[in-house]
């Protein structure tokens, strides 16, 4: 290997080494609970969609980036944009970047095929607990009854499923960005090792400790009636403004009675992934100033809100969320800064 190459891969290696030996892990935990609950496991669940995303971002930042450097009119175009690409350092972007896109797919393959099997692992039991302790919090009624006179309208309902649906994006845009970003490299691996550890720690370890299937999914497990009048005020609300909730709520439930994962398969209720998400995103922009601060602090808020008004969770679930995660983040930060990164990569940015 050419002392290029050999420096290439070591920079890769120690930019990314928490995250990688994190996921190696949970790969290893992965495959032993497979063998031991008879999990089946699929690590081909996301190629295609992460693939396809990745070529979507990819294409789009090119097009930014010509169309500006054509709007500056320079004498020969190509050569333009190659020197722009590489005054914003886009092959150092690469080296660091490319690992983390090629492993998160594998990563979310692993993490899907575990959910799906959670009710193997410990059976769905804690709804009523759940519901008990929300009541407790919510001076005895389901928080859901608390907003409704205004966030049950129609219109107020079709935004939150919006938002909720818009997570999705924000997610992997979001984590796109600190991917390949290489101004702050510590703070980059805090991230990427927080995200890990809220999808491991909450969404299978949590999940499986305290086995739930929300709101929507009580009556089909539990036979359980407590929350059709949410879900039969969705229903009825679906006929005006589409509740895609409620599609996605169906499928959750079809692809349940089958075997083997499949692309965003498995039920799980406490604790809340998307308000972990959100709540991870709002403290890595609380950084950048008051818009995306405060646009962070909005976006966890109606998350939190359309996971209880579309019937997904409890509001615990997202309380739990809401605390363990920031705990999750500063102990990602002891784990990326075990060892001081070199003040020549800190200074590559």
């Amino acid at each position: 290997m050419s002392a290029m190459g050999f420096n290439d891969s070591w920079k890769s290696w120690h930019s990314n080494r928490h995250f990688l030996l994190v996921v190696l892990l949970y790969a290893l935990a992965a495959v032993i609970a497979s063998a031991h609950w008879h999990i089946s496991v699929d690590i081909q669940i996301y190629s295609d969609a992460f693939l396809l995303f990745g070529f979507g971002v990819t294409v789009i930042l090119f097009a930014i980036i010509s169309v500006r450097v054509m709007l500056e009119r320079p004498p020969r175009l190509y050569p333009a944009i190659r020197d722009r690409l590489l005054i914003h350092k886009l092959p150092e972007r690469l080296i660091i970047g490319l690992p983390v896109m090629l492993v998160l797919p594998i990563f979310f393959s692993l993490f899907t095929s575990m959910k799906d099997g959670i009710s193997r692992i410990v059976p769905f039991y804690a709804d009523k607990y759940l519901i008990e302790l929300d009541r407790g919090i919510h001076s005895g009624i389901d928080a859901w009854r608390i907003l409704d006179k205004f966030v049950g309208i129609g219109f107020f309902i079709f935004s939150l499923n919006f938002l909720y649906n818009l997570w999705f994006i924000v997610m992997l845009t979001i984590l796109f960005c600190v991917t390949f970003t290489i101004e702050n490299e510590r703070t980059r691996s805090q991230y990427l090792v927080a995200f890990v550890l809220i999808w491991i720690i909450l969404g299978n370890v949590a999940a499986v400790l305290f086995s739930s299937v929300g709101p929507a999914f009580v009556m089909s497990f539990y036979n359980d009636s407590t929350f059709l009048p949410l879900m039969n005020s969705l229903q009825a609300i679906n006929k005006v403004y589409p509740v895609w909730a409620l599609d996605a709520q169906r499928l959750l439930l079809a692809n349940a009675g089958l075997h083997g994962p499949r692309l965003g398969s498995g039920i799980s209720a406490f604790p809340s992934l998307h308000v972990a998400v959100a709540t991870l995103n709002a403290i890595y922009l609380w950084r950048f100033g008051a818009l995306l601060r405060w646009l962070g602090v909005a976006f966890l808020i109606a998350i939190q809100l359309g996971s209880v008004h579309l019937g997904w969770h409890y509001a615990v679930d997202g309380y739990a969320s809401m605390l363990a995660t920031p705990v999750i983040w500063i102990f990602a930060g002891w784990l990326s800064g075990l060892r001081r990164l070199p003040a020549t990569a800190n200074a590559a940015g």
